[in-house]
């Protein structure tokens, strides 16, 4: 057996495998990632209703006729968390598509470096 062939073969492999790891590392980070974007949306939507609770709250303890529902900071912070609770599932699918191993931009990455 060639010295040289057996030590470009060894080479090979070692290059092969730490490419392996980095892209694996990579997509690991990603779905990371992705991860803390989604506990982010869950912790701002959850800080959104707690503060439409406090608007109903005070709208409701002023007493009178008050239509909360029709206040318009209870109707921004409606609007809020529909955004919200969108960009959650947004993110949500995004993730599932990282896991599924469906996403776009490995895919342009790994068309580049080939």
């Amino acid at each position: 057996m060639d010295a040289d062939t057996l030590w470009a073969r060894i080479k090979r492999g070692i290059i092969d495998s730490a490419a392996t790891a980095a892209h694996k590392a990579e997509h690991l980070g990603k779905i990371g990632r992705a991860r803390l974007d989604i506990a982010g949306t869950r912790h701002a939507i959850h800080e959104a209703f707690a503060e439409l609770g406090g608007a109903a709250y005070a709208h409701l303890s002023e007493g009178g006729d008050v239509d909360v529902a029709r206040a318009d900071d209870v109707q921004n912070l409606v609007r809020r968390i529909s955004e919200l609770e969108n960009l959650l599932q947004e993110r949500e699918a995004h993730l599932n598509n990282l896991k599924a191993g469906n996403n776009q931009d490995e895919e342009k990455t790994a068309e580049a470096e080939i």
